[in-house]
């Protein structure tokens, strides 16, 4: 490690930058949870010599923080060890509408080499150039052990970016293996203090970090010995998706430059959540169904634990109720009672020393005490209450239990009534869940941000826009807040008043009534298909990127081991292997004849067209919506995405079947079958995908009022254009035929005479097989 010497120009006079707050002040804020403070406030903490090597060093770091991360606006700041960044690390944005900042932790600039310095400079930067995990949405963020999982498997990922993109990173590779290692120690520590047993998934998380260390290392996969058998299982059925998630990353030229995501030529940030994306998705389908069965199997040790510390508030003797007395072995119930007497022997122990170092705390040295605590990201003040709470908790030591002991409480939990289990699971949930969200605060310092900091910065931000408006004249401002209201308020009764003039609806547009009444359907076909696809990857794992070129990561490995630059890589050079949803591309063609309007039949087509694109939209396949009339009507190409414009936008199919569509084509009279149908097919034919179904619902057969073209020349359109498009295409066409057989006149692959009830479901049951069968 080189050795340091501080720019004596650094050395300056700080008098014109003192501290609003002493240093006492500045330590006990961070302490009870404050989270930043000014650079005078931080660098108060030290001496003027300390002063400038803290700077001199910032100095150097912020601009190797600057060429990795490419946000040469970004703020640099210094920060300390706080409740809510034990590291004093991390990056990100403190509220909504600010710039993204960087923090180092100052005690670390002084004291740690600068190889560890450049290491975490670079990491951070890292992190702000391809993390994206504030989009992973909230409900699925906050499910126990999900969001620990994603962060094991971001940071190498982050480290991969890095050491490919800026090769001097690699050379700090032990230093970020022994950073995990540290903390992982210190992990097994606090999980035996605050949970009394070492949860499955927290282990797993780390196996990971292990093994992709061995990776690029060009070692061979070797599990942890010491590694329970049923994580070894979990880790052993995940490995291949994970190594496949940590190898999704960006390069750096499409980092910097953008590339393409199939045809379509995007920039790089949209590259970059791109590769996000689809590590994310590895993560969520193919790693986490495995995952959470160490935590579902963590949850019941926990609910063990919760329930023998309410059983200890009786005397010795009389803890334990009867009918778990009878079923234990006398020498079981004497193993239990012996476990619970050193539990609160402990207890005492930690409580008496927690008061100890309060007392002491109170002597000349606290700040000092405090200040070297804080460096190790270990607050005293911190360190009482989870004394406290241990204290309080009396904790069992579950892995000194036999098996056998341990199973006879859980059935023993089992069998209790619903409502006292009730109780008993939502304290483990809450216990488990706090334990996770502390341990994620130490690496999610090192992470740009998540779903929770991005809702919590969004509320805080709104309640302090409100909270500023009315402080400052508060009649006036009150009044200004109302009148805002009032207006949003009148926005609505207008957009409402122009739906029920268009549609004469209730309050509902057409596309969220039909949505409220199909939503049932449309998250029952998800989660079918996801499932599908689920287990595709499962059962045929395919290595490399889901998009472009295809990475053989052995081969990879071997030339990364090897030094050979990523310019002159052969593992990228095999075919192009897409994600199963990419295989998948869908046109719906609907009928927007007149007829469509007898018997409910454009509302139930109009339903279908509703599960259609949301469950695609959900599952991420590309699809396309079109109507027909004498031309093709399009409502929802396969670029765009389905918001809630565009949502209000396909409204305007039912419009158009009534000829009542402000500023659309309105010729309902008129169905030229045939045309519209090639028109549509030379839209799927742009695409890439490997599956092409062009579904089309009609009520009956082609024909013009207009008398533009006869009967027999539509129908002899309608069938050369279906077998123009059957010859010299891969295209898969079917007619769905509603109250009408006409389909099955013209199309190979139909369904005829679906009634209006039916219409929605067999829709349904149509894309499941398309997709189970292809």
């Amino acid at each position: 490690m080189e050795k340091f010497e501080p720019n004596q120009e650094i050395r300056r006079d700080l008098t014109a930058e003192v501290s609003s707050r002493t240093k006492e002040e500045v330590l006990k804020a961070a302490a009870e949870g404050e989270e930043f403070f000014t650079e005078s406030e931080i660098l108060s903490l030290f001496t003027p010599e300390q002063q400038a090597i803290i700077l001199e060093r910032k100095k150097i770091l912020s601009s190797l923080g600057y060429f990795i991360s490419k946000n040469f606006e970004m703020p640099i700041e210094l920060g300390i060890p706080t409740k809510q960044c034990p590291s004093g690390w991390r990056q990100g944005l403190k509220q909504q509408g600010e710039k993204k900042f960087l923090q180092m932790n100052a005690y670390d600039l002084l004291n740690k080499t600068m190889d560890e310095l450049r290491f975490l400079t670079c990491h951070e930067g890292g992190h702000e150039r391809i993390s994206r995990l504030e989009e992973i949405p909230l409900e699925e963020w906050k499910q126990p052990g999900f969001s620990f999982m994603i962060n094991a498997i971001e940071d190498p990922r982050d480290n991969n970016f890095v050491a490919e993109a800026y090769p001097k990173f690699k050379e700090q590779m032990e230093l970020v293996y022994q950073y995990d290692l540290n903390l992982e120690a210190e992990v097994k520590q606090k999980a035996k203090q605050k949970l009394g047993y070492q949860p499955r998934f927290i282990q797993a998380g780390f196996e990971y970090i292990k093994q992709w260390f061995r990776e690029i290392k060009g070692q061979k996969t070797q599990l942890s010995e010491e590694l329970p058998e049923e994580v070894k299982t979990v880790v052993m059925a995940t490995l291949e998706s994970a190594r496949d998630s940590w190898w999704r990353y960006p390069s750096r030229e499409e980092a910097d430059k953008g590339g393409k995501i199939g045809r379509k030529k995007v920039d790089g940030e949209a590259i970059i959540r791109e590769y996000a994306r689809t590590s994310y998705e590895i993560n969520r389908d193919e790693i986490w169904p495995e995952f959470k069965k160490l935590v579902e199997a963590d949850m019941e040790d926990q609910k063990m634990q919760e329930f023998l510390k309410d059983m200890q508030s009786g005397s010795k003797g009389q803890r334990l109720p009867q009918e778990l007395k009878d079923k234990l072995t006398p020498e079981e119930q004497k193993e239990l009672e012996e476990a619970i007497d050193r539990a609160i022997e402990e207890a005492k122990k930690e409580k008496q020393k927690g008061k100890e170092d309060k007392d002491s705390q109170n002597s000349e040295e606290k700040g000092e005490e405090e200040g070297a605590e804080l460096e190790k990201g270990d607050k005293t003040k911190e360190g009482q209450t989870e004394k406290k709470g241990e204290a309080q908790g009396k904790l069992i030591d579950l892995d000194s239990l036999s098996d056998e002991l341990k199973q006879k409480i859980k059935e023993y939990i089992d069998s209790l009534p619903e409502e006292q289990k009730k109780e008993i699971t939502e304290k483990a949930e809450t216990a488990l869940k706090e334990f996770e969200d502390a341990l994620n605060k130490e690496i999610q310092g090192k992470l740009s941000d998540n779903p929770e900091k991005k809702a919590e910065r969004e509320e805080k931000t709104k309640r302090e826009e409100i909270e500023a408006e009315k402080a400052e004249q508060p009649e006036s401002k009150e009044k200004s807040w109302q009148e805002r209201e009032k207006e949003r308020e009148e926005e609505a009764r207008e957009r409402r008043k122009r739906m029920e003039s268009l549609f004469e609806a209730g309050e509902k547009d057409p596309y969220h009534e039909a949505l409220e009444k199909v939503s049932g359907l449309i998250d029952a076909l998800t989660a079918d298909l996801r499932d599908v696809f689920v287990k595709r990857k499962i059962e045929k794992y395919e290595t490399g990127y889901r998009s472009g070129q295809r990475w053989n990561i052995r081969q990879r490995i071997r030339e990364k081991v090897a030094g050979i630059p990523l310019f002159k890589t052969e593992a990228r050079e095999q075919r192009e292997a897409e994600s199963e949803e990419m295989d998948y591309t869908i046109t719906l063609l609907v009928d927007l004849s007149g007829s469509m309007q007898d018997n409910g039949k454009i509302q139930e087509a109009f339903k279908s067209a509703v599960v259609l694109a949301e469950t695609l939209s959900n599952l991420g396949i590309k699809f396309e919506i079109v109507g027909f009339q004498d031309i093709l009507l399009e409502f929802k190409s396969f670029e765009e995405q389905m918001d809630e414009p565009m949502r209000e936008k396909l409204n305007q199919m039912i419009l158009e079947v009534y000829g009542d569509n402000p500023g659309g084509h309105n010729n309902p009279g008129d169905n030229d079958d045939g045309a519209c149908l090639l028109e549509a097919s030379k839209h799927l034919s742009k695409q890439t995908a490997k599956n092409k179904f062009l579904i089309v619902i009609s009520d009956g057969e082609p024909a013009m009022d207009s008398g533009k073209k006869s009967l027999s020349q539509l129908d002899r359109e309608l069938r050369e254009a279906v077998a123009e498009i059957t010859a010299n295409t891969n295209q898969k066409i079917i007619g769905l035929g509603l109250n009408s057989k006409a389909v099955a006149k013209y199309y190979e692959n139909h369904i005829a005479g679906i009634t209006t009830e039916e219409m929605v479901e067999t829709l349904g049951e149509l894309l499941r097989e398309v997709i189970e069968k292809y």
